[in-house]
């Protein structure tokens, strides 16, 4: 069975309706000096029909946000998807901040860990009362 069943249950548990935040975004070609008036250390970069391409390290731009300057890892969730989508979105985020996107792979906002973890608490504590 593993230690990690109650985490595997969680991809069974569609994802309650939780607060999204908005995510500022640079496009690719954008400026370091755009990517810095963010003013955080790690931004999101989507293409020119919001999809979420990958987040770049403010720090890492030298003239342009390209392609190389991407860092693709981490999950993108879908706002349909479950509570294991999300709080996998946002522990493999290089900004902690886990992308969700919409059925048609556009950005709808970021969540962190912190935000997922009283849903799956509701969850159980909802489990444990129903027995």
């Amino acid at each position: 069975v593993g230690r990690d069943r109650g985490y595997r249950a969680l991809s069974f548990a569609a994802a309650p309706e939780l607060s999204l935040t908005d995510e500022p975004t640079v496009r690719l070609g954008a400026t370091a000096g755009d990517v810095r008036a963010v003013g955080a250390p790690w931004v999101l970069c989507v293409d020119d029909a919001g999809e979420p391409l990958g987040w770049v390290r403010a720090a890492a731009v030298e003239s342009e946000v390209t392609r190389t300057v991407l860092h693709r890892g981490g999950t993108v969730a879908s706002t349909s998807g479950s509570l294991r989508a999300l709080l996998d979105a946002a522990l493999s985020s290089p900004s902690g901040r886990g992308v969700v996107a919409d059925d048609d792979g556009r950005l709808v906002g970021t969540i962190r860990a912190a935000d997922v973890i009283p849903a799956i608490e509701a969850r159980r504590h909802e489990g444990a009362t129903a027995r």
